[in-house]
């Protein structure tokens, strides 16, 4: 079998993405570890930080059109 760049090339290409997904999938694997007493509800707002801040308030969406079934 004969080696040249290609196959070096081709080698490099395929270990990086393995460790690209092997990093992914550890990265998964410890997102379901808990934290501690406050693991339930830390991402109970869906915010982005993690339970570091208070629960985002949301301010209620503008009804543009409402939809209701006909009267006859």
């Amino acid at each position: 079998m004969k080696f040249d760049w290609q196959t070096f090339a081709v080698a490099l290409i395929i270990l990086a993405a393995c460790l690209y997904v092997g990093r992914r999938g550890l990265a998964r694997l410890r997102s379901f570890r808990r934290r501690g007493e406050n693991a339930a509800t830390e991402c109970e707002t869906g915010c982005g930080s993690c339970g570091g801040a208070a629960k985002a308030t949301t301010k209620p969406a503008t009804v543009l059109v409402q939809i209701n079934p006909t009267r006859r």
